[in-house]
């Protein structure tokens, strides 16, 4: 929780998650839940209800912050880190991995020399 916390206060967390929405290679279903606890947090039914002092804000808290996270890790992995620090990820010859070798087909034939004499 601590790293997300880090990880939206470093990248400018409403940047981060409103390009996220806007990116159309996270799944529609990760996009329904940034609404769906915008609707719990702004409804009036609560699990914990708002009139107690700090017990009634602290639900919709927790429900903010499960929101983001669950959001964050719905994502595809590489498309949040292309957004966060906004570069594209690396390729495995940027990284250091050997490179894709190209592959040469090809036959061979064994020809035995039949004039010799056998020993």
């Amino acid at each position: 929780m601590i790293g997300l916390i880090r990880l939206l206060g470093l990248t400018g967390g409403l940047r981060l998650i409103f390009r996220l929405m806007m990116d159309r290679r996270v799944p529609v279903g990760a996009k329904l839940i940034i609404p769906a606890a915008i609707l719990y947090v702004i409804s009036p039914f609560d699990l914990v209800s708002d009139f107690l002092p700090f017990a009634g804000r602290f639900d919709d808290l927790i429900v903010a912050l499960a929101a983001l996270a669950l959001f964050l890790a719905s994502c595809p992995k590489d498309v949040v880190i292309e957004h966060a620090t906004g570069r594209k990820p690396a390729s495995p010859q940027d990284r250091g991995a050997s490179p894709k070798r190209d592959v040469i087909e090809g036959s061979f034939r064994y020809d035995e020399d039949d004039d010799q004499p056998s020993r």
